[in-house]
């Protein structure tokens, strides 16, 4: 028997999902505005090839919505005020349902995940509802571990999948698009100027995290940086 790493191979399969799932987009989406602004942009001005991790990490959360909804694809998108909105699926009641594939624990707070929550807000605002599902499956389950000798805490099993309901008032739906088209205000900008945000400004509330690992954070840092 002979057996040894096809690296060839491994790269046809990684440069077929980028083909398939990172090809050029246009016009202005939802999640262009919910995270970094200044990143977004960058993505449309300079492109962004996307690494091996980020390619798998995005294929586990497009597998395991295809497991759970039954369906190939995203619901069709919905435009409105120029910003589309991409549902993942809708319940038989017409209801948004959104999927998440996360590391985070099963422990971890829903409302930890504001970007989440202005995901389905925005889907609750076209779609012109005010109630919204959110199922997450959690890889790593509460990210316990069972200790070596003692019998196994059912518990501490993995993947694990957690479901939520939202109900909004209008008011807050109308609050939060409200706060869209402001971003869309802002995003456009740098679209047409190529001028980066201050760091403050281009990142949402609770969105700190974005910075750790994006791509363009040294070249952000420097333009922000020139322009004090």
């Amino acid at each position: 028997m002979k057996i040894e790493r096809d690296e060839t191979f491994r790269d046809t399969l990684l440069e077929k999902i980028r083909a398939r799932e990172f090809s050029e987009r246009t016009g202005i989406h939802g999640s262009d505005l919910i995270f970094c602004l200044n990143k977004q942009a960058l993505r449309h001005l300079k492109g962004d090839d996307h690494d091996d991790a980020t390619l798998l990490l995005f294929s586990l959360g497009l597998s395991t919505q295809a497991w759970l909804t039954g369906k190939p694809s995203d619901a069709p998108p919905i435009e409105v005020d120029g910003i589309s909105v991409t549902p993942d699926d809708y319940l038989d009641d017409g209801t948004p349902w959104e999927l998440k594939a996360t590391y985070q624990s099963s422990n971890k707070q829903i409302d930890d995940s504001i970007h989440w929550i202005r995901q389905v807000m925005s889907q609750c605002y076209v779609t012109h509802t005010t109630t919204a599902k959110l199922s997450r499956l959690e890889i790593m389950g509460n990210w316990k571990f069972n200790k070596k000798g003692e019998p196994p805490n059912p518990e501490n099993r993995r993947p694990t999948l957690s479901a939520f309901s939202f109900e909004f008032t209008q008011a807050e739906l109308d609050r939060h698009w409200k706060w869209m088209l402001g971003r869309k205000e802002l995003f456009e900008h740098i679209l047409e100027t190529g001028e980066l945000l201050p760091k403050p400004i281009a990142l949402a509330s609770g969105m700190s995290f974005e910075c750790d690992y994006c791509s363009f954070r040294a070249y952000c840092e420097e333009e922000n940086a020139r322009a004090v």
